[in-house]
């Protein structure tokens, strides 16, 4: 078709990249027969317009608006008229629909998460309380302080801007039984995948004396469908599986244990997780005694 641009007069705004400058693309416009303007004003009929200036509503693109009849376009429907050598049908190309649609995936993407989110807890939950049934019915139970603390946190970092919704469990305890979720071998604090988003911390103690302990630490994970690891050795002493629960709970929270109810005032580490306190007249625990319990 010769002149493919004739009846069209073409302005343009936004960063289309160096090889598609204002200079190249009034060269194009003009050498298909078409007319390129700088400027909106009556009689342009397209606005080839970069998605950041539509975003940001650029001048042209406000004064565009104005003005009946002009066609707010991607720069692809100008790429396209000119490789099929004849104006493309705007409809595809037109930046309105373009953004409805951007928003519509967006809208749709974040359903998805927070679906995601909410059966990630609940896989998470049911797994913590098949775990603990199976450690009472082997004779263990999470231990609890002379304040009546029990010694169960959770740990959270929540973060919906991805998919990822990963949840610890860390617990102390005398026997570790047929684990719910895969178990990794003892390490000195192996710190479980970056992208955890909760943690939940336990310490466990056997019904009857002599008093035995382990600790222990599961978290559910988007990517990897859930883990348990080890963090004391089985059949510990109270001193070592307290020990442990109390720096890894520094490791992960940036406090000490005997810090945990102190607010910080400071930017808050996004790689630190929050210990949430007990609610108001439960118990708040202490330190217990050099010594074991009971």
């Amino acid at each position: 078709m010769k002149d493919p641009l004739g009846k069209c007069t073409i302005a343009a705004t936004g960063d289309f990249g160096k090889a598609r400058s204002q200079e190249k693309i009034k060269q194009w416009v003009e050498a298909n027969g078409g007319t390129f303007v700088t400027a909106i004003r009556p009689g342009v009929t397209h606005l080839v317009c970069s998605a950041d200036h539509y975003k940001k509503s650029a001048p042209m693109i406000r004064q565009a608006s104005k003005v009946k009849g002009i066609k707010v376009v991607s720069y692809d429907w100008l790429e396209d008229s000119l490789l099929s050598k004849s104006p493309k049908r705007e409809g595809p190309y037109l930046m309105d629909r373009q953004a409805k649609s951007v928003a519509k995936s967006r809208a749709k993407k974040k359903a998805t998460r927070k679906r995601n989110l909410r059966e990630g807890v609940k896989a998470f939950k049911k797994g913590c309380k098949d775990f603990q049934r199976i450690m009472d019915n082997d004779g263990y139970h999470v231990y609890r302080d002379s304040t009546g603390f029990s010694y169960d946190l959770a740990l959270a970092r929540a973060d919906l801007t991805t998919n990822q919704n990963e949840r610890y469990s860390l617990k102390v305890g005398s026997l570790f039984p047929t684990p719910i979720f895969p178990t990794y071998s003892p390490c000195k604090f192996r710190v479980p995948p970056s992208r955890s988003r909760t943690q939940r911390l336990q310490l466990y103690e056997s019904h009857t004396a002599p008093f035995i302990y382990a600790c222990y630490v599961v978290y559910s994970s988007a990517s990897s469908g859930g883990a348990s690891e080890i963090l004391a050795p089985l059949n510990s002493s109270f001193e070592v599986a307290m020990s442990t629960f109390t720096k890894f709970f520094k490791l992960k929270t940036k406090k000490d244990w005997d810090e945990r109810l102190v607010v910080c005032k400071d930017v808050v580490n996004e790689r630190a997780f929050l210990y949430i306190p007990p609610a108001a007249g439960e118990p708040l625990g202490k330190l217990p005694d050099v010594s074991p319990p009971g």
